[in-house]
């Protein structure tokens, strides 16, 4: 097994495993490295996924852990593997390959010697086959992966490796039989036919090598065993092949025999060529049937490039015909263009399998009746192959063996159709190398991936290029170009779903008179939209075709379906969708699972699940008609109570400065995530701050005001430490209408004063001063000391950014003084660097160290990162101002360090511009440079103010180094 593997180490699976590097043996021992090793080997040098390795390592139920027990297994196999293991073993996203040289591996030699073999034997240089087959066979030390304790890996691999042994001894046995040896091959056919009683080629040999031998009467006899073991097995007789030679043998034919001057005296091998006068065997049918049953594809197809490209390689793969049948499985949502795809791919590859197509649609989906059976299907398939009626076996299984045989040394496409499940599948899949199968189903068909070894291809929606094409191909490319503003809209309307877009245009070429601005003014209604994509038949009606997957759910799958359509985000959590239904977690996880493999949701990163626009208003509409209105409201007080819950916990792990919320009780059958510390929570409010910008609005529009303001509460210090000041008056305009609607004259002053801050931190200052003024007012109404406290402290920021630095002065000494009193210390502590930092821009450096390094103690003391950064930045712009530049490159270094801690990337983007302006002033411009172009990067990001000013130090210092 020597050959080009990494550093000569070698493999044998033809048995029991072998590693070989150089003379030493390699002890394997561990089990599950044995199964992880051989994986690796048999995904013949390409990248083995972490998935599918999880999969054969624990039998198809890999534990919560896998990934993290799998690079730790992976990392051991190297170990053992040696000095070699490393280069071996390669990481390569998304999992790991083996790097073994094409001699290296006894099953990958097996498969090119015998190769070499069938080649030698099709060109009828019997020598040369028996030769090569002969070697390719002797590397057979037993059964296949005898002790790799995989199950599942096993009959994945091997039952194919077998098969083409198989095929490899029955083409040496016809060499030899061809080069005058049947007397040397009776005992090893006897054992054969033994083993195989179905293989009627096996059967064929042994009555010519019989009759060769002088052994008609045997010959004879041997017909009728097999006669009579097809009868008993399969209730069929003999095919059309073993007829005839029954029949030749029957009438003492001489052209069946070997002149007996011909008997080879030379070793096998030593010669390309048959002896003269050898007669051939009779073997082949009449003329085949050759079946072309691909239905027409489609003219406007367009895009798909990468699954081209993966289902060319599957096709390529098929060529080489190394193990078993070449599977891909194509899925998706409704109309997303699986058929479309295989026929488009099919048509352009049909060349490629001379034997044949073989299509049936297996209307796994189809509300128009039920769905095909696997003996429908299989019937179809024999009458296609010209199988006569009286041949056909009774049962499946006798049908599929038959099925399997008529497919055996042929190269074939098989496009299965739009299959329901894995059961409807199996039994009409081909066994032998050689052939292409293509099944499509709305289903994830995991199984099959997991034990066939199908390569699986999920289809998402269009790329908005590829959109444009197909609307451009369907309509012309100037009716596009000369709207395209319609058409850009039509494509985001119709969510980029291949069958959507084919309605849309459908429609406007129907109706002339109906323009693309037209059209999607009619879509722009979501509750008419799935109206208006109906082209008057039940295939071409997007609504029709969603609801064929729909009616296959189990009804507490269905009734979660539905209930996300009253969901506003983008995508949704596990824990979320579970409080929306009422579910426990573990429920909720199986019900949205399903809803994954039938394709009415997309799992589009793990533990979060979305569905496109169309998809969207299906289950809205729905929820609307088959639930009532007071579960709908349930429903989404469950989810409001879920995030607002969650968002609370996060919002004060994220600041321990934050007074809580007094909230409402979670509503039965909603429960909240926990979140045990700041990382956590930044974590947390980064992937929902989208779905919860949503919520506030959904919130507002269903009527839960309180829920609505709170919301928006929770993610106020997110918002500001992200720096997305734009989102925050958003959700503060929201807040405001809820706080209105509720008569809360506390929420409202709040609101206002969250309002006030965010409008200055995006330069919108009349604003700004407007909303805190009647912050200031309510709370002064109420006799609210710490509030008005807060408000002051924001005015001297909002007045400072507006470069009124003394008037800022005098708000930042009221809050400091109304906090002071209230021995509210959080306010206390964010009032001293207030004044600290105001009073260093006002020149007053003495008093501005002191108030800073204040505000630093107490922001330790309270245990607040993020306070204890903005405190270091100010203390740091103190020493600035005063010219001690070492200083203040010190407290800067340690706020940028503490603002990435607690997440602030504003408050880290601002903090390097000032270690900028420190090197600067220090006399070092290079330094200064990279940090301001690091701060420049975050608050361009941003789009912070601050970007501006950074922008203006480069330009100028790029002019002082000039002169």
């Amino acid at each position: 097994m020597r050959g080009e593997g990494v550093r000569g180490v070698d493999f044998g699976l033809l048995g029991t495993l072998v590693v070989r590097d150089g003379a030493r043996d390699v002890s394997v021992s561990a089990p599950r490295q044995r199964v992880l090793l051989a994986a690796l080997l048999l995904g013949g040098g390409r990248v083995v996924s972490l998935d599918d390795l999880a999969e054969v390592l624990w039998e198809g139920e890999p534990p919560a852990g896998a990934r993290g027990a799998l690079h730790s297994a992976v990392q051991r196999l190297r170990s053992t593997l040696g000095p070699s293991g490393a280069d071996l073993i390669e990481t390569r996203p998304p999992g790991y390959l083996i790097r073994v040289g094409d001699g290296a591996f006894d099953v990958r030699e097996f498969s090119a010697l015998a190769a070499r073999g069938h080649a030698a034997a099709a060109a009828g240089t019997w020598a040369q086959a028996a030769s090569l087959l002969r070697e390719a066979l002797g590397l057979w030390r037993g059964e296949p992966l005898a002790d790799v304790p995989s199950q599942l890996l096993r009959g994945r691999e091997a039952p194919a490796i077998k098969d083409q042994r198989l095929q490899a001894l029955v083409t040496r046995i016809d060499a030899d039989l061809h080069l005058g040896r049947q007397g040397e091959i009776l005992a090893e056919l006897r054992q054969l036919v033994t083993a195989h009683p179905l293989q009627e080629q096996l059967h064929a040999l042994l009555m010519l090598s019989l009759y060769r031998s002088g052994r008609q009467a045997d010959a004879l006899a041997a017909y009728q065993d097999v006669r009579g073991v097809l009868a008993s097995e399969l209730g069929i007789d003999p095919g059309p092949e073993l007829r005839l030679l029954h029949q030749r043998i029957l009438a003492a034919d001489s052209e069946l025999l070997l002149a007996a001057s011909t008997e080879p005296s030379e070793p096998s091998g030593t010669s390309g060529t048959e002896p003269a006068g050898a007669a051939s065997v009779p073997l082949s049918p009449p003329a085949p049937v050759v079946p072309r049953q691909l239905p027409t594809a489609t003219r406007h197809f367009t895009g798909r490039a990468a699954a081209l490209e993966a289902l060319t390689a599957l096709a390529a793969e098929a060529a080489e015909a190394r193990y078993g049948t070449v599977i891909s499985v194509i899925d998706g949502t409704a109309g997303i263009g699986k058929t479309t795809l295989a026929l488009h791919f099919a048509h352009k590859v049909a060349k490629q399998f001379p034997d044949g197509q073989l299509y049936v649609n297996l209307r796994g989906f189809d509300p128009a009746g039920p769905q095909m059976t696997s003996v429908e299907a299989i019937r179809l398939f024999l009458d296609a192959l010209a199988v006569p009626a009286a041949r056909i076996p009774a049962g499946l299984d006798a049908q599929a063996g038959l099925y399997r045989s008529l497919l055996v040394g042929k190269r074939m496409l098989v496009l299965l159709d739009n299959a329901r499940d894995v059961d409807q599948v199996r039994p009409l899949l081909p066994a032998s190398p050689g052939c292409l199968v293509i099944v499509t189903s709305r289903s994830q068909l995991t199984s099959l991936v997991a034990t066939e070894g199908a390569s699986p291809l999920t289809l998402d929606v269009l790329t908005d290029a590829e959109a444009q094409e197909l609307l451009s191909r369907a309509l012309g490319p100037e009716r596009v170009a000369d709207d395209l503003g319609s058409a850009s809209a039509l494509i985001q309307l119709c969510a980029r779903l291949p069958l959507a877009l084919s309605i849309a245009a459908a429609r406007t070429s129907s109706q002339p008179w109906l323009s693309l601005a037209a059209l999607t003014a009619e879509l722009r209604d979501a509750r008419g939209r799935l109206d208006a994509l109906d082209a008057g038949h039940a295939t071409a009606n997007v609504r029709a075709v969603l609801s064929w997957s729909y009616r296959q759910l189990d009804p507490a799958a269905a009734r979660l379906f539905r209930l996300l359509g009253l969901h506003a985000g983008p995508d949704i959590s596990a824990p979320a969708a579970a409080s929306m239904a009422g579910l426990p977690l573990d429920e909720g996880r199986r019900r949205l699972g399903e809803l994954t493999r039938a394709h009415l949701l997309a799992e589009h990163v793990p533990g979060r699940f979305s569905c496109h626009d169309l998809l969207r208003a299906y289950a809205a509409e729905l929820t609307q008609s088959d639930d009532s209105e007071a579960e709908r409201h349930a429903a989404t007080g469950r989810m409001l109570d879920h995030y607002l819950h969650t968002a609370h916990s996060a919002a004060l792990q994220a600041r321990s400065i934050n007074s809580p919320l007094m909230l409402a009780a979670l509503a039965p059958g909603a429960e909240a995530e926990r979140i045990s510390d700041a990382e956590q929570a930044m974590a947390w409010f980064e992937t929902e701050h989208g779905v919860l910008m949503a919520a506030t609005g959904r919130a507002l529009e269903a009527g839960f005001y309180t829920h609505a303001w709170q919301l928006v509460w929770t993610l106020s210090d997110f918002l500001d430490m992200r720096g997305r000041w734009h989102d925050w008056a958003v959700a503060e305009q929201i807040a405001l209408a809820a706080t209105q609607r509720l008569g809360d004259r506390g929420a409202q002053a709040s609101v206002h004063q969250r309002f006030g801050y965010a409008s200055g931190r995006i330069g919108r200052y009349e604003d700004a001063h407007a909303h805190l003024g009647l912050a200031l007012s309510i709370h002064h109404e109420r006799g609210d000391h710490a509030g008005q406290a807060y408000v002051h402290n924001s005015l001297a920021i909002t007045l400072s950014y507006q470069g009124r630095h003394d008037e800022a002065l005098g708000h930042a000494r009221q809050s400091l003084e109304s906090y002071t009193a209230a021995g509210d210390r959080p306010g206390q502590a964010q009032a001293l660097n207030s004044v600290g930092w105001l009073s260093a821009v006002v020149g007053d450096h003495q008093q501005a160290v002191s108030y800073c390094q204040q505000s630093l103690d107490l922001f330790r003391d309270l245990g607040s990162t993020e306070g204890e950064a903005a405190a270091l930045d100010s203390l740091g712009y103190a020493h600035q101002q005063a010219g001690q530049h070492a200083e203040a490159t010190a407290c800067y270094l340690q706020a940028v360090e503490l603002h990435r801690a607690a997440g602030s990337r504003w408050g880290a983007g601002d903090s390097l511009g000032h270690l900028g302006d420190t090197c600067h002033a220090a006399g070092q411009p290079e330094e200064a440079r990279a940090f301001w172009e690091e701060a420049l990067a975050i608050l361009a990001d941003l789009n912070a103010p601050e970007a501006d000013q950074i922008r203006a130090k480069l330009r100028d210092l790029d002019a002082e180094l000039r002169h």
